[in-house]
């Protein structure tokens, strides 16, 4: 049960680094409409547009789109207030920090996601890798659940419909493949898995063709996670937004419902092909 609370402190490491690097790509294109766009004054609103410089892409002053940045304030509180619950349930002495909660809540969809995802890490990279990157892939899922989630209630905004935020989460896990595979196996060994498997210097056209596939489909990785996630959620939310707009009531429930399970399975998505590129470099040559 302890692994609940590091999911939700873990997502303080997530959020930090969303919001970031969530601002530095920003383009053109605006925000679009929610609550935050109404209830903050305007000037909070350019404070954050102007205090992260220039963007990376087009070198424009300051981003004009920043409204995910402030509902990705939102789920990060939202997760640092669970874990604080979380933490003083497991300070509690006796039977209260293990027993299950008497009825649904926050802590107890936590442990249940939590268990299943731990389950899952398990079977795939075995107990050792599981325990050790349990904490940062239920960061993962639960800020992508929540910020999906949120998008679905009128007037607010998920963060992982921009690309910018999504593509910020996609580099965590890139980064930490190639981090981990060179600490579990060394620089030499791990990179020379580019090469392919004749590593000889008559193969030695093979070797650079091998490596260039190789370079090329890993940085694909995070490029395949953001738009995937992106794609689905601003396309979820724009049909979502279609038939909220025409007014009638129940109209849009059956979209609302469809677009739960895309919530959710975005988020799995998002979880298993991380910890399938992170098992992929930290396993072994004798387990391949």
């Amino acid at each position: 049960m302890k692994a609940t609370t590091k999911v939700a402190l873990s997502a303080l490491i997530v959020g930090a680094v969303v919001l970031t690097a969530a601002p530095a790509f920003a383009a053109g294109g605006g925000d679009h409409w929610s609550l935050a766009s109404e209830l903050l004054p305007s000037s909070v609103v350019e404070n954050i547009r102007t205090m992260w410089g220039k963007t990376w892409l087009n070198g424009d002053p300051a981003p004009e789109r920043t409204m995910h940045v402030i509902w990705g304030v939102v789920i990060f509180l939202i997760l640092l207030g669970s874990a604080t619950m979380a933490a003083a349930k497991f300070k509690q002495t006796g039977d209260e920090s293990v027993l299950p909660e008497r009825k649904f809540g926050m802590f107890t969809l936590f442990e249940l996601c939590s268990e299943a995802l731990y389950g899952l890490m398990r079977d795939m990279m075995g107990e050792k890798h599981a325990r050790h990157f349990f904490p940062i892939i239920g960061a993962f899922f639960f800020f992508i659940l929540f910020s999906n989630l949120l998008g679905l209630v009128p007037g607010f905004l998920g963060a992982t419909d921009n690309f910018n935020t999504t593509l910020a989460l996609a580099l965590i896990p890139f980064v930490l493949t190639h981090w981990y595979g060179v600490k579990e196996h060394g620089a030499k060994n791990y990179f020379k898995h580019f090469l392919g498997p004749i590593i000889h210097p008559f193969a030695l056209p093979l070797m650079i063709l091998m490596a260039f596939i190789e370079v090329i489909s890993h940085l694909a990785r995070p490029a395949s996670l953001a738009i995937r996630l992106m794609g689905n959620m601003f396309g979820d939310h724009a049909v979502l937004a279609a038939f909220m707009g025409f007014g009638i009531l129940l109209v849009p429930l059956p979209v609302m419902v469809l677009g739960t399970i895309v919530c959710i399975v975005q988020a799995v998505v998002f979880c298993l092909l991380s910890i399938v590129y992170i098992a992929m470099a930290v396993e072994h040559a004798e387990d391949h």
